[in-house]
């Protein structure tokens, strides 16, 4: 996530004594390098119950007051806590909330917490699961639970109450009105995997008024289906990203990435896409997963979310963002078809797991994740930046230069004819390399030398007092 001042936190698990894990929250400069004024040395380790295998985080928000509030959970080998873990603006524990900064759920039950956000009064909710159920916990600002949501801050949503029959969830997204959406799936008792979006009032009873009593089933594909991941747009519609399989376990599944938009009434909004999904398969075939984790709507009406790749057989592993306009159809001008792979992580060796979005303050994209090599022995965490194309209030309108590019498919020399300030340009490939990077000594016409480019597609972003346009070009 990024901070107002631009600066950027990661939250995860770590191994810092050879085999326990630990929680851990970083803290990044915008360049990427570490913030050396945050706790030490610009990273925070916690135990919430030391001397344990696990202490894991696995998601967190900050508030206006830039607070950091961490979820997660612990696991002994034997059963699971759940915590919150409150941090002021120097990787701190903050003493007033909770017990030093802490609140931790009672032991048992398999207790996890998935997911975090903050709500319009500034009140942490968590959602999760508890004996298999989903599981939604609020809390006052001091970490006590809240007496007016639920039964004494705890709601446990059953939907379905047949014997065996599970529930999880997977992310939280609170609205302005001062209700909430939460994703997940369902497990019914035949083995029955549903996706599903719910809707709950400020006081935490089901929203009646969204979908079936407050539930949508997604029916995202014919087999399992999961959902992981929500962001509501400018509009109000919800977008909705996961994966559904493809085919039943044979040996190894196959699976294909879905995003869909929702209506604030609960409806598939059949406008989006096709009939209302977006469907992404980068890698084809048996035992082939394409896993989607996390979506973003911009202020400009753009969709950027992230696929992770996996072949079973082969072993092979891709992290991948795409880009969506309003209607859910792929931009053709970003990496010429709509997705990009994540370059830097090509070796056949090396397992790319995409799962996080953030917009940075000049509105390129940073990538979350981790890498993973020897069969998933040794992981770590990467931020890669994506040069993308968003136009927000302070952007619409300015740099709107007279523009040509000529010719083009170009050969040696490419022309930019502009009326406008150029005051950088750089040359992009497909995967999101720098090719070129000059600072034009001349404006009207600028010749840049492409003859050393490989052919293919590339893209021009050209800025101009932090405004930025991008074209797109061919080398023949």
């Amino acid at each position: 996530m990024i901070q107002d001042d631009g600066k950027i936190l990661t939250v995860g698990k770590a191994r810092v004594d050879g085999s326990n894990y630990s929680i851990y929250v970083s803290r990044h400069n915008a360049d990427g390098t570490l913030d050396a004024t945050y706790r030490d040395g610009g990273i925070a380790y916690f135990k919430v119950t030391p001397n344990i295998y696990m202490n894991c985080a696995f998601d967190a928000e900050l508030n206006d007051d830039g607070l950091l509030f961490v979820t997660g959970y612990t696991f002994d080998y034997n059963n699971n806590s759940a915590f919150i873990i409150c941090l002021d603006e120097n990787g701190f524990e903050y003493a007033d909330f909770g017990d030093n900064g802490h609140v931790v759920s009672d032991y048992g039950h398999g207790i996890v917490y998935e997911a975090i956000d903050i709500d319009r009064d500034g009140r942490p909710i968590v959602t999760g699961y508890y004996d298999d159920q989903l599981l939604v916990r609020r809390y006052d600002k001091n970490g006590t639970l809240d007496s007016t949501f639920g039964d004494n801050g705890t709601v446990i949503i059953i939907l379905d109450s047949t014997s065996w029959a599970y529930c999880y969830a997977y992310d939280i997204e609170t609205l302005e009105d001062g209700k909430t959406l939460i994703a997940g799936h369902k497990v019914s008792a035949d083995m029955l995997y549903e996706s599903y979006l719910l809707r709950i009032n400020a006081d935490g009873t089901l929203d009646d008024t969204f979908a079936d009593n407050g539930v949508l089933y997604i029916n995202a594909g014919e087999y399992a289906e999961y959902a992981t991941t929500i962001d509501v747009q400018a509009d109000g519609k919800y977008l909705v990203g996961g994966h559904d399989d493809l085919l039943t376990y044979a040996p190894y599944p196959r699976c294909e990435s879905y995003i869909t938009r929702i209506n604030t009434d609960g409806t598939i909004d059949e406008t989006f896409g096709n009939n209302g999904f977006v469907r992404i398969e980068q890698f084809e075939g048996d035992g082939c997963t394409n896993e989607c984790y996390s979506v973003m709507a911009t202020s400009d009406g753009q969709i950027f979310g992230t696929v992770y790749s996996y072949n079973y057989n082969s072993l092979a592993s891709r992290g991948y963002v795409y880009n969506l306009d309003e209607n859910g159809q792929f931009k053709e001008d970003f990496a010429g078809t709509g997705i990009m792979v994540l370059p830097q992580f090509e070796d056949e060796e090396l397992k790319t797991i995409t799962s996080s979005l953030a917009i940075q303050n000049d509105n390129n994209i940073l990538v979350g994740g981790y890498i993973a090599v020897d069969n998933y022995s040794n992981q770590k965490l990467f931020i890669s930046c994506v040069n993308v194309d968003i136009k927000n209030d302070e952007n619409i309108g300015e740099l709107t230069t007279s523009l040509l590019l000529h010719p083009n498919p170009a050969n040696d020399i490419l022309y930019i004819s502009t009326n406008g300030n150029i005051k950088e340009i750089e040359i992009y490939d497909i995967y999101g390399r720098v090719r070129i990077a000059e600072t034009p000594s001349q404006q009207d016409v600028i010749d840049l030398d492409v003859t050393n480019l490989n052919s293919g597609v590339y893209f021009v972003v050209m800025k101009s007092d932090n405004k930025t346009i991008i074209e797109r070009f061919v080398k023949r």
